[in-house]
């Protein structure tokens, strides 16, 4: 669960033109929530994306994820936990690295050490070719081509997976992440933690030592300590209570409508199979309406409507056009917003 509470932020504060991108915005957004985020130019919706990510702090008010104050982190630090496609094909890929390079880097960033010393292995390799071949843009047979010379439509594609693509994260991320986003006594989680890690590890250290100790063939001894790992890391993975959260800025802004409609239904569809929960920013009505289980209109700002379920489903670009005359303050919308071009 995200949680804004009382979040402002002005830019150029103090002068003639200072503006006030969010006013004391309160929003919680429950896990498996898709939100799509509307508005008019200037109303906030980068500026809210911005802030959620670290890549911008609010001047007052908290962020919080699972309760715990993201504030205390910098955006870096909170990388592992969200997944980010911009409006720029351009951004969020390296141009001069290969696909199966770029996919490597996003596979590797859950993990604790630094990025930088990214490896994969054969095994990752032909996980990269199924994950590419889900996208139906042939990226499966490009793995060694540089990004650089993708389309901006294929370039946006593999960010999204990029983004979605997470590798499990290593034990001592899970431990701290049980008692950092946990809810109860964090000394008590912490004890729990502790105590559950140290058990499944003697429990598999007795494994592996009976059997060593069995009249059997090699083969089958690895095969037998391979099964007791697999039930060690069960155990420890029960642990692991945080998922990617996508966020979305616009992500198709830039792409003609054929391609456009290609990344959202695979966005859409990389939602749905995740249990993604996901912010997905546009200046799109329609797409506004189609995506999404809650919709949500900032207006200099603030949050001027806030639609889901039923109500949701049962709007229409008319409703929308009136709803956003009425309660947003004099912002004006682009052709391309009411067309859905």
């Amino acid at each position: 669960m995200i949680e804004l509470r009382n979040v402002c932020k002005s830019f150029n504060t103090g002068t003639a033109s200072e503006t006030k991108a969010l006013e004391n915005l309160n929003l919680v957004i429950n896990e498996g929530d898709f939100v799509t985020v509307i508005g008019g130019n200037g109303s906030g919706k980068s500026t809210l994306v911005n802030i959620i990510s670290g890549t911008l702090m609010p001047d007052e008010g908290e962020v919080l994820l699972r309760d715990y104050n993201l504030n205390k982190l910098k955006e870096h630090e909170r990388a592992p936990y969200f997944g980010r496609v911009f409006q720029d094909p351009m951004i969020g890929t390296a141009a001069d690295m290969t696909v199966i390079e770029n996919l490597a880097l996003a596979y590797g960033r859950n993990r604790t050490r630094s990025v930088f010393r990214w490896s994969y292995k054969k095994a990752d390799v032909q996980k990269f070719i199924d994950d590419l071949k889900t996208l139906d843009l042939g990226l499966e047979n490009r793995l060694y081509q540089k990004v650089g010379l993708l389309s901006g439509g294929q370039r946006q594609a593999l960010t999204l997976l990029m983004a979605t693509n997470r590798n499990k994260p290593s034990y001592r991320r899970i431990k701290r992440d049980y008692v950092r986003f946990g809810k109860g006594d964090k000394k008590a989680a912490k004890i729990e933690v502790k105590e559950a890690f140290l058990s499944a590890g003697e429990k598999y250290r007795q494994d592996k030592s009976e059997i060593n100790q069995k009249s059997i063939s090699k083969e089958a001894k690895k095969a037998l300590i391979k099964k007791a790992f697999q039930e060690y890391d069960k155990k420890i993975r029960k642990f692991d209570i945080t998922k990617p959260i996508l966020l979305l800025d616009e992500h198709t802004a830039a792409l003609d409508p054929k391609t456009a409609k290609k990344v959202l239904e695979t966005t859409e569809r990389m939602v749905n199979e995740h249990r993604l929960t996901t912010i997905m920013i546009t200046h799109n009505m329609r797409d506004a309406i189609r995506y999404g289980n809650r919709l949500i209109m900032l207006s200099h700002g603030e949050i001027v409507a806030d639609i889901s379920g039923e109500d949701k489903a049962k709007l229409t670009i008319e409703t929308l056009l009136e709803m956003f005359v009425t309660k947003s303050k004099n912002d004006m919308l682009s052709d391309s917003t009411i067309l859905g071009n």
